[in-house]
């Protein structure tokens, strides 16, 4: 299995400055990242409404953002702006967990080393197990997500070491797209993907919403009502849709 840093083809966008890669199918972005004789590496970030605003506030965020990652349409919003500037355009939502399992789907099919990041330890041996029951996904290595800033360094040499080709990250954002950079910078021959809570959604630790609920855009009021905590976050999200209502896009 070798890698490859061929040039990123696909329909490009840009919002907000950012730069987001749009595809009209789960199954078109897995063969593109996936090919059966190559790794296409980079760094794949999720990208919706909460991350733009975050990045806006965020200088090393916004530097990540925009420094040559391959940004996915996550959120609904992101797909709403796109298809409302750019009104020709075939895009639709990559949900990070289920382009999470598309991946290791793929890499267990083709036999590519994986990493696993991020989490709390009794997680990431519930995912390493299941994966491997369900996909044979080969996974070379695995590191829970509660080390400190004094252990970043030895945890990218490990990575390196191991010789992984696909390295996914779940320690929430921006930590996350923060130990990417840092990891990609040292090991750049891989595909890193972070992917926040899927972990715990994929061993049933957290329920994910209907998929009628996930298909109609709604996923993100589902899990309001679920977790009435997150009216706050939620509530922030209105400036963003001020930028799509005015298209200040």
């Amino acid at each position: 299995m070798s890698v490859s840093n061929r040039p990123i083809t696909l329909p490009s966008f840009i919002i907000r400055q950012i730069p987001v890669y749009g595809f009209p199918s789960m199954q078109a972005f897995t063969d593109f990242l996936l090919p059966s004789l190559q790794v296409h590496t980079g760094r794949l970030i999720a990208l919706n409404a909460e991350k733009i605003l975050t990045a806006e506030q965020n200088e090393q965020l916004h530097q990540i953002l925009t420094s040559g990652g391959i940004n996915y349409p996550d959120g609904i919003s992101i797909v709403r702006s796109i298809r409302k500037k750019y009104p020709k355009s075939q895009v639709t939502r990559i949900a990070g967990a289920d382009l999470w399992q598309s991946l290791m789907q793929r890499a267990g099919a083709l036999s590519i080393p994986v990493y696993l990041v991020g989490s709390q330890p009794d997680v990431l041996a519930q995912t390493t197990e299941k994966l491997q029951q369900q996909w044979q996904v080969p996974i070379v290595g695995q590191q829970q997500g509660y080390f400190t800033e004094a252990e970043v360094d030895h945890v990218i040499q490990r990575i390196k070491a191991s010789q992984a080709k696909v390295i996914t990250v779940a320690m929430g954002s921006p930590r996350q797209e923060l130990f990417i950079q840092r990891c990609y910078e040292v090991y750049p021959d891989a595909l890193y993907m972070g992917v926040g809570g899927t972990y715990d959604v994929f061993i049933g630790k957290v329920k994910r919403a209907p998929l009628l609920w996930q298909k109609l855009g709604l996923e993100w009021l589902y899990r309001l009502i679920r977790q009435p905590s997150r009216l706050k976050r939620q509530l922030k999200l209105l400036k963003y849709q001020g930028y799509h209502w005015r298209g200040e896009l």
